[in-house]
């Protein structure tokens, strides 16, 4: 009886020991929550094509031969909201910007006259002299033409002058090269097959030179590797 009673607690020690330092401990199951995808910026195909379908229908051209950059504004104006797209650059070497100063454009020819009638007799009140001129087309339109100067301190020396009657001038900076004012145009296709001013607006520029060229369609690389 007391063998028996040894090997009980014998056992019973070994167990022990065993469940102790030689059990793998019980570890409680995670659950297999499913990551989310990162956002690396790319495209599917699928989704591209979809875009692509969704584009209307455009006609692309390069328009070159403007005389001046108001010019090349002006034509995109008058196009509205059938220019889908547009982007005025300058080829060749870049040269020294020049300086306009000009009273921005009245609401109509009756209010930009009266302005500029007011303008030339304050000036020769105020014995000052200035070339002034009224808009007649392009961007600025019944504005008031100030002048033109090659030095930024001789545009803001007349802004100045003119402030002190009372009126508000601004300064517009007019880049140059020595290359050609080039006009890329994106224009809604239905525009250009349906609607005669098209033809009429090119056609009153005999001066430009007209290139239809194949619109982008091919994804950038920030869509696909």
């Amino acid at each position: 009886m007391r063998y028996i009673a040894i090997f009980l607690l014998l056992a019973n020690i070994g167990y022990f020991s065993w469940v102790r330092y030689g059990a793998e401990p019980i570890v409680p199951p995670v659950p297999n929550i499913p990551r989310q995808l990162l956002n690396s910026g790319l495209t599917l195909v699928s989704e591209y094509e979809a875009q692509l379908a969704a584009q209307p229908a455009l006609n692309c051209f390069a328009i070159g031969g403007f005389s001046t950059i108001d010019d090349a504004s002006s034509l995109i104006a008058e196009l509205g909201d059938a220019a889908f797209a547009s982007d005025v650059s300058l080829s060749g070497d870049p040269l020294s910007s020049q300086y306009r100063v000009f009273i921005p454009p009245a609401s109509s020819r009756r209010i930009a006259t009266i302005t500029l009638d007011g303008l030339s007799e304050s000036l020769i009140a105020a014995e000052l002299e200035s070339e002034i001129y009224l808009i007649t087309r392009g961007m600025l339109e019944n504005g008031i033409a100030l002048g033109v100067f090659s030095e930024l301190a001789n545009a803001e020396a007349a802004r100045n002058g003119v402030q002190g009657l009372g009126y508000a001038p601004e300064i517009e900076e007019i880049p140059r090269s020595t290359g050609e004012i080039q006009v890329q145009l994106q224009v809604l296709e239905r525009y250009v097959l349906e609607n005669p001013a098209w033809l009429e607006l090119t056609a009153g520029r005999p001066d430009l030179t007209i290139t239809e060229n194949l619109c982008e369609t091919i994804a950038q690389g920030t869509q696909f590797p």
